[in-house]
């Protein structure tokens, strides 16, 4: 019986272990961000600046994670916690940074490529909170932590495959900040298999069809009105 308990055991730790380290990463702690406000000069954000299409190729480039840490190097608020995420080794705290000042709420956008429509599960650490965020125009519903440090990962949230596309995913965020510290870094990666919140109960985007299937489209009906004239 002690035997079997223990086999039973082992099996359920390396069942674990395999299932974390085999998840794919498409956004990582130090993806690469569009983004603008996070300090200095506070430019103008027009109303689609979360949009698929917004072209976002004036705004500043930088990795994350974003943070008001004083010197290079050092990643200030940003508790290594990592639970209940590891996938395979503990994530290490990434060694540079893009400036975030306090009292300032950036706005960020980072895009990833799926081959399809994929079920994911999206990591937040956030110091002091996340005013909106969306994936592909659609705004999350999920709870996210507002005070406190920004410890790895303590909003996790589960993304069903509807919500994504096969091509360019676009997710895009604005930080906020009540002064103090800031912290900011954020992951997703293929399905961890849990049961978490699901990211947002608002309805996934209508697909929009390529310019091809439009034209197409448009000839149907010119020449169903054809039709309909000559009977």
């Amino acid at each position: 019986m002690k035997r079997s308990l223990g086999f039973a055991v082992l099996a359920a730790i390396v069942f674990w272990t395999t299932s974390a380290e085999a998840l794919t990463i498409y956004v990582d702690q130090t993806a690469t961000y569009r983004y603008v406000n996070a300090t200095g000069v506070q430019n103008a954000v027009p109303p689609d600046w979360f949009t698929v299409g917004f072209n976002d190729s004036s705004w500043l480039v930088g990795n994350g994670p974003f943070s008001s840490g004083q010197t290079s190097g050092t990643i200030f608020d940003q508790g290594n916690a990592n639970d209940p995420f590891a996938p395979g080794a503990t994530q290490p705290i990434p060694s540079t940074f893009t400036r975030w000042d306090t009292f300032h709420n950036p706005y960020l956008r980072t895009a990833f490529t799926l081959t399809t429509p994929t079920d994911l599960t999206l990591w937040i650490a956030v110091d002091n909170g996340i005013n909106s965020l969306y994936l592909n125009n659609v705004l999350s519903t999920g709870f996210i932590n507002a005070e406190g440090a920004a410890f790895r990962w303590e909003s996790v949230f589960d993304i069903p495959a509807a919500y994504t596309v096969a091509g360019r995913n676009v997710l895009a965020l604005q930080l906020e900040d009540h002064g103090g510290a800031t912290g900011f870094d954020l992951m997703i990666t293929s399905n961890d298999a849990a049961t978490n919140p699901i990211f947002s109960i608002n309805p996934p985007a209508a697909a929009v069809p390529e310019p091809a299937s439009l034209i197409l489209l448009a000839t149907g009906l010119v020449g169903s009105k054809m039709r309909r004239r000559r009977g």
